[in-house]
């Protein structure tokens, strides 16, 4: 099976390199791009993650917001009716556009779960990351049969499968993807920028450094010699890909 594979740009925000990256002490300007996955070419599209809220962009103050559903109309899919969604964390920028999605199942690791509704909202440097009201809706859309609690390495389709990297937080988790270029990694934040995986250097955003160093290894094995490996935040994915239309990036 081959897949083709778009980033579809939901934001952007400002930031400085000194707040982002692990033991950085320069306060040079870094511009973040928020971005969701979708791929085709199976019996149904696959989107990784969801976006946010209108609101979440208000208060985090997000440049050139775009929902999930105007997004993925721009590749003829409508939001409504995709069936799966790969959530790779639940970060707020990940999870919060769930409402989006009102016929999918969301394909989750079960430590991410049980993280963020249990030891996280204890405190507040993980509560600032995170929407309560979004994670709340976690158990009524679990009694609803639509969360589907995965444990490590599992396979979505033929040629799509979820691995468990840990690192960024407790569940995150990385898409492997075959596609006509070869394997692509969708890496999501376990590698926010190509810095972070290029030069071993993480993000300081992070739960468990060890585990996200040995993501980076991971990742490039999955990847293997194509090193199609798409960042989760990098505006160099952009140039580095097809940009079809600003905001619309094919990257297989």
């Amino acid at each position: 099976m081959s897949y083709q594979i778009y980033g579809l740009k939901c934001g952007e925000k400002d930031y400085k390199e000194s707040q982002f990256f692990f033991m950085e002490t320069s306060d040079a300007p870094l511009t973040l791009y928020f971005y969701l996955w979708v791929i085709l070419g199976g019996p149904h599209p696959v989107v990784v993650d969801t976006g946010f809220s209108h609101d979440d962009a208000r208060q985090w103050e997000m440049r050139q917001w775009v929902g999930a559903a105007d997004l993925l109309a721009r590749v003829g899919v409508k939001a409504a009716e995709v069936p799966l969604v790969i959530i790779s964390h639940l970060h707020w920028d990940h999870w919060d556009g769930y409402e989006y999605f009102p016929s999918a199942e969301f394909w989750i690791q079960e430590e991410e779960i049980d993280f963020w509704t249990g030891f996280a909202g204890c405190y507040p440097v993980y509560r600032q990351f995170a929407t309560a009201t979004a994670l709340g809706e976690l158990v009524r859309l679990n009694y609803g049969g639509r969360i589907r609690r995965l444990r490590g390495e599992v396979p979505v389709l033929p040629g799509i499968t979820t691995h468990w990297v840990g690192g960024h937080t407790p569940g995150s988790q990385i898409v492997t993807v075959s596609t006509a270029k070869g394997p692509v990694v969708l890496a999501v934040d376990a590698s926010h920028c190509y810095r972070n995986i290029e030069r071993r250097q993480p993000t300081q955003l992070i739960t468990n450094l060890p585990q996200m160093l040995q993501a980076f290894d991971r990742i490039e094995s999955l990847a293997g010699p194509s090193r199609l490996v798409v960042p989760g935040h990098d505006p160099e994915v952009a140039r580095r890909f097809d940009e079809l239309e600003p905001g619309v990036i094919r990257v297989a």
